[in-house]
């Protein structure tokens, strides 16, 4: 009784070698999106205006571990004296300010739209978040080079017994 032959597919497959390039994918993933808040955070601090606003909202979400804190806000560029924006910030700015308050806002002149009062807020976690996306990638690419090379084995002392 000769066992059917497998293929290198059919093992890679069994072995679940699919895990690996979702790493992969993961933790490229997980770097562009922290790169783009960094970019977006030095744009505001390389070619932002900075005005100042007035706070019209502030809400604290205790239902979320940890509690998150959003501002909303109007401030006043050259093309719209009544631009509005809100903003995820930090509990440590947030206590520091009140509604009808003034607020620092940072916007970019080719478009007003894009506004931020806590560039620290954007770049949280950065080197944390490329540590953990260098990971991934370092773990998919050598665990998937580890399956390819035990199926390829597996396959090649299957066809040497024969």
């Amino acid at each position: 009784m000769d066992e059917p032959k497998q293929t290198l597919s059919k093992v890679m497959w069994r072995q679940q070698i699919w895990v690996y390039p979702l790493l992969v994918a993961a933790g490229v993933g997980l770097g562009a999106f922290k790169i783009s808040d960094y970019q977006k955070a030095a744009a505001f601090t390389d070619h932002g205006v900075k005005v100042v606003g007035e706070v019209t909202n502030l809400h604290e979400n205790i239902s979320n571990k940890p509690n998150t804190y959003d501002v909303a806000y109007i401030f006043a560029t050259e093309a719209d004296l009544h631009s509005r924006g809100n903003q995820r910030v930090r509990e440590q700015l947030f206590d520091t300010l009140s509604e009808g308050g003034p607020i620092n806002v940072w916007y970019l002149p080719d478009d007003p739209k894009q506004s931020a009062v806590d560039l620290g807020h954007l770049t949280r976690y950065f080197w944390l978040a490329l540590l953990c996306s260098a990971g991934l990638i370092f773990t998919g690419l050598v665990g998937g080079w580890v399956a390819v090379k035990r199926a390829c084995a597996t396959v090649l002392g299957q066809a040497g017994d024969s």
